[in-house]
């Protein structure tokens, strides 16, 4: 699948089906995404090193439900705002380092931020892509990867009903799938 050609109408369909959802269903699409980055490599280990925060994986989705996500936040920033390339020291994170990255400041960003929702979808997709590059099994990837298109559209119109959804789709959609370190 050359993701590239649908990538630009898939992020108008994300923004524009996420427009009109509700702060519970932000919360639990936060949620379940998060399902889904929690499988990859040394999710917790990249996000305690890059951010300098050590978080209960529960506990975090708690504070994600409850909006609690004032301290994960000044985190990121504070950590953002250290970061010198430059620096001797610097190292530059994998490009999955950085999904995890991405997809841990996008789930504790603001719920009213569409754009966090869209960044984490996205970064499923762009994850899925990255496999496809550069494991030994690239028709495997592609495989999954066409599906995620289809599945996140089934996911918008369940939003769009005002359905809800199980919060664990992602982890149990993918909890077969090994993502290994590339």
């Amino acid at each position: 699948m050359d993701i590239v050609k649908y990538i630009k109408q898939h992020t108008e369909n994300l923004q524009n089906g996420l427009a009109h959802t509700s702060t519970e269903q932000r919360q639990d699409l936060k949620v379940t995404t998060l399902g889904f980055y929690a499988l990859l490599p040394n999710f917790q280990e990249v996000v305690s090193k890059y951010i300098k925060i050590d978080f209960d994986i529960k506990q975090l989705i708690s504070d994600i439900k409850n909006e609690n996500v004032e301290n994960y936040r000044k985190q990121c920033e504070k950590s953002n705002a250290e970061i010198d390339v430059y620096s001797e020291d610097y190292e530059e994170p994998e490009q999955l380092e950085i999904f995890i990255l991405d997809a841990f400041e996008n789930s504790v960003s603001e719920t009213k931020n569409i754009e966090s929702l869209v960044g984490l979808l996205i970064g499923v997709i762009d994850t899925l892509d990255y496999y496809e590059n550069f494991s030994d099994e690239p028709e495997y990837w592609n495989d999954l990867l066409e599906k995620e298109v289809g599945f996140q559209n089934e996911i918008l119109t369940i939003l769009k009903t005002k359905g809800t959804f199980n919060t664990s789709i992602y982890q149990n959609r993918y909890e077969n799938v090994e993502f290994s370190e590339l």
